[in-house]
């Protein structure tokens, strides 16, 4: 499967840039052409990414006869570009497509499948696409390679389409080593607003709260942790590109904030109940009460001998707020305990599992050695747990079945393999 013989990206910033990077090593007879800023365009002239430089007011002439054109510009700028090309789609090649890369696919799947009517069998077509890849960094800098390796890439096609017309898609896709799916826009949007949006909103938020007190500022820098580190790294994002996703999925955004900001409330809630027995016991002053509340967290048995006295509150509203807490946590894990686990979905899933290696140097040479003497690779590769002076566990992850066998053979006499 070829790639296309003339490509066009649009918009050289992390992604278009990171997909120029990836093609200009396996681009055989392609040409590579790219549209861009002057500052971003000369950027390229320095890497000898491209064949052909345009700017962004010769859009039209970098397109002419273009077989495959990708609009790597943000959201805000995607809608002024197709109108620009579908105004002059004539000027494409037959069977061309066109497809952007934005994060959010309901309004701009809407002005593309307008914009590119099928007036023929082979006219050219709009296919929405979003890359499940991308980084806190920003522009031709942080451009990279191996950003789409084992990527998904999302396709939304027209109604309709002949699935052929995906074919040169499905080229691109796979020399930069992402993996394919397809999804309706709606379905496609309401599901990033879950897994994307909402979590950047919320990662920004706790990354905001946790400084806003000066007081404990310095000290939450000093004992932050991994956990943190994980959960706050989306809040270095730029704010000019989440400004445009924000304005093109408002709806489940909203939604989805709404509803998390109902359960965050019923367990503020739940805890301020908690709160008040635990005051109580310790301003009384009654040892043997704190003993038998201390003893009940050991016991799981929190509510007995609780909830006695006329001021606090009775027991199966202490109990209720421990349980809210507990579903909490358990409805987390089993979700999150699925990414574990062989997934049927919208796409081919890994084969993997858990290597736990010892905390010293060269332990991650001596993993990755042995496979690429056996000619296994590796399609992904996760550290979950290190800490310094402790074991740490890798998750690795293969294509097939049979890599992994072959993996798991190759490693036996050598580390712990486990199951994920």
């Amino acid at each position: 499967m070829s790639l296309p013989r003339r490509l066009v990206v649009v918009g050289a910033g992390l992604l278009g840039g990171s997909l120029l990077a990836a093609l200009q090593l396996r681009r055989a007879d392609s040409t590579l052409v790219a549209v861009s800023s002057d500052k971003t365009l000369a950027g390229l002239k320095d890497r000898d990414w491209c064949d052909e430089l345009f700017g962004y007011d010769h859009l039209e002439d970098a397109c002419d006869q273009a077989d495959l054109v990708l609009l790597c510009a943000p959201l805000s700028s995607i809608h002024a570009h197709l109108e620009r090309l579908s105004g002059a789609r004539d000027r494409l090649a037959r069977g061309a497509i066109v497809m952007d890369v934005g994060s959010t696919k309901v309004r701009v799947c809407q002005a593309g499948f307008e914009g590119f009517p099928p007036e023929e069998s082979d006219s050219p077509r709009f296919v929405g696409g979003h890359p499940m890849a991308g980084s806190e960094k920003s522009g031709l800098a942080a451009a990279d390679p191996l950003l789409y390796q084992s990527a998904l890439w999302v396709l939304c096609p027209p109604p309709g389409l002949d699935p052929v017309r995906l074919e040169p898609l499905k080229a691109l896709l796979a020399a930069v080593g992402a993996r394919g799916a397809v999804l309706d826009p709606r379905h496609h949007d309401e599901t990033v607003a879950r897994v994307s949006h909402v979590p950047q909103i919320l990662s920004s938020v706790l990354a905001g709260w946790v400084g806003s007190d000066e007081r404990l500022s310095q000290a939450s820098l000093a004992l932050a942790a991994g956990g943190f580190r994980d959960m706050t790294r989306l809040a270095q994002s730029s704010w000019e590109v989440w400004r445009d996703i924000l304005a093109t999925n408002p709806k489940p955004i909203a939604r989805g904030l709404r509803e998390v900001a109902i359960r965050i409330d019923a367990l503020s809630k739940r805890a301020h109940v908690w709160s008040q027995v635990e005051s109580r016991i310790v301003k009384s002053g009654d040892a043997e009460r704190m003993r038998k509340y201390l003893e009940g967290i050991h016991t799981h048995s929190m509510v007995e001998g609780f909830g006695e006295g006329p001021e606090e509150p009775p027991s199966p509203v202490l109990e209720k707020a421990e349980q809210a807490f507990q579903d909490v946590f358990s409805e987390g894990k089993e979700f999150r305990q699925k990414f574990r686990m062989p997934r049927k979905g919208i796409a081919h899933d890994l084969t993997e599992f858990v290597v736990r290696l010892e905390d010293r140097p060269g332990q991650l040479l001596a993993l990755l050695e042995p496979l690429s003497k056996a000619g296994v690779n590796v399609q992904d590769l996760e550290i979950m747990k290190v800490r310094e002076g402790e074991t740490g566990t890798v998750l690795l992850g293969f294509a097939t079945a049979d890599d992994a066998q072959r993996a798991r053979a190759a490693l036996a006499t050598l580390f712990l393999v486990m199951e994920k």
